[in-house]
Formats: C-alpha cells, structure tokens, sequence
C-alpha cells in the first residue's frame, strides 16, 4: 500500500533568514590565472544562495531549468551555479575580466556581455525565487474578514 503524501507547511514570514523577508545572496569568483609574465585562464564563477526556507522553490526550479550544478557547500549552506559548464566556472579567452560592454574592442564588449548576463540571470533567479516565497508566505496568513466564519 503506498504510504499517504504528507501535507507540506506553508511559509511564513517567521521561516525567512531575514527580518520577515527572504534572504539570498550571490557571489561572482573571478579567477585569472597568470604564468610567467602572460594570463594563462580567466574564469568566473556565480553561485547563487536563496534562503534556506525557500530551498524546496529553488530545487524545483532548477529542474525546471536544468541544472544540475546545486547542492550543500562543505559548511552546509544550500546553493546553486546556473553556469551551463559542469564544473561551475565559465572560461574567459586569454585575458582577465572586463565587464564594461563599451569597451571599442568587439571581443571585449562581448566578453563582458556574456559575464553581465551570467551575473544578471544568477541574480533574478534569487529574485524570483524570494519573490514565489513571499508569495507563499502572504497565503498563510488568516484572513481578518473570515473570523468567526463557519465553513
């Protein structure tokens, strides 16, 4: 006989790691790599760190997007890298990182694109994701109008 699905808890704003509000966090690594006197590699990771209330959101999403790249850090904090790069780090060609698209150089200016873009989609990730949550949150508040009510 298959066991019976247990309702799951709706969010509160006591849940959030904020103060009533979800708290996320997105780190950009840059990594330039330099021999002797030339720039070997240059790589930039983002990872990305909703509030741990919104963690089951976030792993939904992410199979939604299809990433793979998400799990616990060794101090335990849940988190995900949307790089399409299975190790987490996109590879910059043979310079160190510029993220100003004006730069008159076409490769520059679009080396620095693809990073922005990268950063940016990490972000409104985050975002949304705090956005579903309070979301959430906000329906598992009694309405005040329904008090009393017999249903």
């Amino acid at each position: 006989m298959p066991k019976a699905k247990k309702a799951s808890k709706r969010l509160s704003a006591a849940d959030f790691a904020g103060e009533g509000e979800p708290y996320g966090e997105v780190t950009v690594t840059i990594s330039i790599r330099i021999l002797g006197t030339g720039i070997t590699r240059s790589r930039l990771a983002v990872n990305a760190y909703p509030d741990p209330a919104l963690e089951p959101l976030a792993r939904q999403s992410l199979r939604v997007l299809g990433v793979e790249n998400y799990g616990f850090s060794e101090e335990g904090v849940f988190g995900a890298c949307l790089s399409k790069n299975f190790d987490g780090w996109e590879d910059l060609e043979d310079d160190y990182p510029k993220f100003d698209e004006g730069a008159k150089d076409r490769y520059h200016a679009e080396s620095a694109k693809l990073m922005n873009e990268y950063v940016k989609h990490s972000v409104d990730w985050v975002l949304a994701l705090n956005k579903l949550g309070m979301e959430e949150a906000a329906k598992s508040i009694p309405d005040p109008r329904k008090k009393g009510l017999l249903m």
